[in-house]
């Protein structure tokens, strides 16, 4: 009953943030020589957020040594002429700053939050990092030996591993195959100087935006931006790859990983560019909440409670602005393995035709309730604009979600299962024990090995 209060009333709250006026009368959008600024004003608590947006991601990185963005800006902190690592982290506690980065392979972002009395400062030291970073060698080995050692030790870890290959497989062509943290082989190679030079590349030339949430002080970053950061708006962003048709993979991939007791299956494939329009999130969105979003989703109704074939089943359809993917992720005993997927391709193709009303509404009522919990902290909602400006949605569709949820009518949703999930456009990987091949080909399916080294 608590629970249920508290959520009622976080609802309540979440609701009136994501009103029209809420956003007319809390964000103003700014332009500080040449580069454009977001702020969210508010003044509850003497905190800030603030986000660096680059509109180049790891689609950026010099060929071969894919990994450069997402190590350069992990590593923003390992020293600089003035500070080593050391005080540099020092400075950061003392000030009570935290601080982190995010790559995707169409943009990245470093975000900083803190107090706001101690805003100047830490602003400051951060602009110092951006501009004088200088990736000692120690301190970069370092990371790179955790990196290695933890790609090499995937293979203890079965799901990140099915995780690993199938990403690969289900984007092979596509051009975001290649994952963002790259690969053991391109990062042995990546030095100082290369993260130097990613650096320049990000401050002078890669198109940034800055959204900021706090009260009037935090617009002192203006002058900080300006002086200490030295950027100005003349970047531009890099040409995304469009991917114009589905990968289709006839047999099953398979992974063979011996003494396994369990079998993981990763079912899934890429979305192209039309695939992933600013007017379809909802839709793709709800369709996946539908199959594999929680334990009264389709999936997990289906092969956990009805069959007690798995003890879970999640779906997925997320994207950025030129491309996305569709998958399903479980896993099952070794020798249950066919009737999982005998029971998978069942489930999505019975959700394709037929739908519940019941069922239906209480689909839409949950995920109207965990997208405003999820914007519930006002950090969130800012990340939120970023991801609107980014894929070039208008900011007032934050608060139009529930009235397009609403709207959906059970055959479209029907249809957008169908689309996502039907069986013969996906990518269908197992990893298990080689035992497994034989079990698969008996049962029909066509096989294909591959070997997982290859991907790492």
């Amino acid at each position: 009953m608590k629970y249920t209060v508290l959520t009622i009333l976080a609802l309540a709250v979440t609701q009136n943030a994501l009103s029209s006026n809420y956003l007319d009368d809390h964000v103003e959008k700014k332009r500080w020589n040449g580069i454009d600024v977001v702020w969210l004003e508010d003044s509850t608590l003497p905190t800030y957020d603030i986000s660096f947006y680059f509109g180049e991601g790891a689609l950026g990185d010099p060929k071969g040594l894919e990994g450069a963005t997402e190590i350069t800006l992990n590593q923003l902190t390992s020293g600089t002429s003035k500070l080593n690592q050391k005080q540099i982290i020092e400075q950061l506690e003392f000030y009570g700053a935290r601080y982190g980065s995010s790559v995707t392979h169409e943009f990245a972002d470093f975000s900083v939050s803190g107090l706001v009395k101690d805003f100047k400062p830490t602003m400051r030291l951060v602009c110092s990092l951006f501009k004088d970073s200088m990736f000692p060698k120690a301190e970069l080995d370092v990371l790179k030996t955790r990196v290695l050692s933890s790609i090499k030790s995937m293979v203890t870890n079965h799901g990140a591993l099915a995780n690993h290959v199938f990403r690969a497989e289900s984007l092979r062509g596509s051009g975001y195959s290649t994952p963002v943290q790259g690969n053991i082989e391109s990062l042995k190679k990546i030095s100082s100087e290369n993260l130097k030079a990613r650096l320049k590349d990000l401050n002078r030339h890669v198109k940034k935006r800055i959204y900021i949430k706090g009260p009037k002080q935090v617009l002192a970053f203006k002058d900080i931006m300006i002086n200490d950061c030295g950027w100005r708006g003349d970047g531009s962003k890099i040409s995304y790859p469009s991917v114009n048709k589905v990968i289709e993979n006839p047999e099953i991939l398979f992974v063979s990983m011996k003494g396994a007791n369990q079998a993981q299956v990763r079912i899934g494939r890429v979305m192209t560019s039309s695939e992933v329009k600013a007017d379809r999130t909802e839709l793709t969105s709800f369709a996946a909440k539908f199959m594999g979003g929680g334990f009264t989703s389709r999936l997990v109704q289906g092969l956990r409670v009805e069959r007690g074939l798995t003890y879970s089943a999640g779906a997925y359809a997320s994207s950025q602005s030129a491309y996305g993917r569709a998958g399903i992720s479980t896993f099952t005993k070794n020798e249950t393995i066919v009737e999982l997927l005998t029971a998978t391709k069942s489930i999505i193709k019975k959700s394709s035709k037929e739908i519940n009303e019941e069922l239906f509404n209480r689909a839409k009522m949950n995920i109207k309730g965990n997208y405003l919990l999820g914007l519930e902290s006002t950090s969130d909602f800012l990340k939120n604009l970023m991801f609107y400006d980014h894929i070039g949605k208008d900011y007032e569709e934050i608060y139009k979600f529930s009235a397009h949820i609403d709207k959906i009518e059970r055959s479209e949703l029907r249809n957008m299962i169908s689309d996502l999930y039907g069986w013969s456009k996906q990518t269908i990987l197992v990893l298990g024990d080689p035992s497994l091949i034989s079990v698969l080909t008996k049962a029909g399916f066509k096989v294909k090995e591959v070997d997982y080294n290859s991907y790492l």
